[in-house]
Formats: C-alpha cells, sequence, structure tokens
C-alpha cells in the first residue's frame, strides 16, 4: 500500500521538527519511501483536500484560521479510514476529539521515541495481515483493525465500541453485527450478557475471578452461568500469547 503523511503546523519550528522525526524513523525502519507533506494551516490543507490522498495526518491543535480539530472534521466528512494525530502541548482539547476517531497524540516539545512510538504504532494500523471490523458510525462506515478494539458494551438504546487510544465509538448497528465480526477472532470473547472483550488487552482478573480488569482500568464483569467455560478459555489465550512472545 502507499502511504503519504501530512504534517499541518503553523509553528515553522515545530512543523520541521516533527517532519524531520518522522522522516528519520521512516529511513530507520520502513523499507519503501513515504513522503511527508508539511502545511502550515489548516485551511492550505483543506484547501488541497483529496479522500484518500493522505493516510496519515499529524495536526496541530492550535493553529490561527483553522484549527486542528476543525481541519478533522472537514477530513471526516469523507475520509473514515485515515490516521488522525492531534500534536499539542495539552491533552485539554481530548474530548472534543473524541468523535473524530482520533488515533493518538503527541505532546510538545517533541522526541524520537514520542514520535517512534506513533510511527510503530500507525505501520501496524495498515499491515494487510491484520483482520479489521467495519463499524458504522452515525451514516459512515469506520474500519478498524481489530488490535485497536478494547471492548464492546451494548447500553440501552446504543452500543459502545472501547478503543485502545481510550475513545469510544458509538456505533448505529446492534450487538449481535458487530459479536459476529468479532468472535470469529479468538481475541474476542463475550464475557457477560451485552459484553464483548479483547483478551489481549485484560490486565488481570480480581481475586474472586469473577471480573476482568482490563488495561485502561475499566472493570467488566464475567457471567456466572459461563465463568468455568469464560475462565478456561481466557487461560488458553493467555498460554498461547506467551508461547508466541506476547509481553
Amino acid at each position: 500500500m502507499n502511504l503519504n503523511i501530512a504534517v499541518v503546523d503553523d509553528n515553522a519550528q515545530d512543523c520541521a521538527d516533527l517532519q524531520r522525526g518522522i522522516q528519520t524513523w521512516l529511513a530507520e525502519n520502513h523499507e519503501e519511501a513515504i513522503p511527508v507533506t508539511c502545511f502550515d494551516d489548516g485551511n492550505r490543507l483543506i484547501d488541497s483536500f483529496v479522500p484518500e490522498k493522505f493516510n496519515i495526518f499529524f495536526l496541530d491543535i492550535l493553529m490561527n484560521g483553522m484549527n486542528g480539530i476543525e481541519a478533522a472534521r472537514r477530513i471526516r466528512l469523507s475520509d473514515n479510514k485515515a490516521l488522525i494525530i492531534f500534536t499539542t502541548h495539552s491533552n485539554e482539547y481530548a474530548f472534543e476529539a473524541f468523535p473524530l476517531h482520533v488515533f493518538d497524540y503527541i505532546l510538545k516539545p517533541y522526541d524520537d521515541e514520542k514520535i517512534g512510538h506513533v510511527m510503530i504504532e500507525a505501520m501496524k494500523y495498515f499491515d494487510d495481515d491484520e483482520p479489521s471490523a467495519t463499524l458504522r458510525v452515525a451514516r459512515s462506515e469506520y474500519i478498524t483493525p481489530l488490535r485497536y478494539i478494547t471492548a464492546v458494551i451494548s447500553r440501552d438504546h446504543f452500543v459502545e465500541v472501547v478503543m485502545s487510544g481510550g475513545n469510544c465509538l458509538i456505533c448505529s448497528m446492534s450487538f449481535s453485527e458487530i459479536e459476529r465480526q468479532l468472535t470469529e477472532d479468538p481475541r474476542f470473547v463475550v464475557c457477560s450478557r451485552g459484553i464483548i472483550i479483547n483478551m489481549d488487552c485484560v490486565s488481570s482478573l480480581t481475586p474472586s475471578r469473577d471480573v476482568f480488569i482490563m488495561n485502561d482500568g475499566t472493570y467488566l464483569p464475567v457471567s456466572k452461568r459461563r465463568r468455568a467455560d469464560i475462565i478456561r478459555t481466557f487461560t488458553q489465550h493467555q498460554i498461547s500469547r506467551i508461547r508466541k512472545g506476547a509481553r
């Protein structure tokens, strides 16, 4: 797959630093040449925007003119596949970003470790071997690799898909539709009525073995009726991960 990356920041030094950091990581870790294009504000990006022209966007949140959040909204009107990564000095705008399916954040000032971490995860996203799920969010379809889904929770009138970055997608589809996609993959198990978990995202079980503690600190119950089977499935999955060298 041919990838293209856009960096958008009205601070020339920040823009150059991030572009250089991304290009350095790509030169050291990726065989194919991937162009990194800089824009000095959101308006210039949107003026030249074509869906799927760029696969990864690094958007500064606070910019003169069109800010990063508004640019992301414009992108999402016609492109649900691209990764959007916000760059910022603070996480205070995270709530506004949730509906935009943001992939990650990088806090300024940049360093090689932060950039490298995000690039590693972004490259995994575009790994053709990773299965994905197609989710309906409002009137759009959102395709996401399964590794980024932590849990699925059926609420009274909607289904919430919890993503590993902390975002939650409110899906306009039934729990059973999502269940059919996820439970074909051995990482996912229905742990209780209306709840599916990604077993790779489980931190531990409570001593009573009736609640899963997820990596993000949330607690999700284990069905009493099916507890033995669920715990057996989880144990076998953990053993399999250890054998494969998972950490």
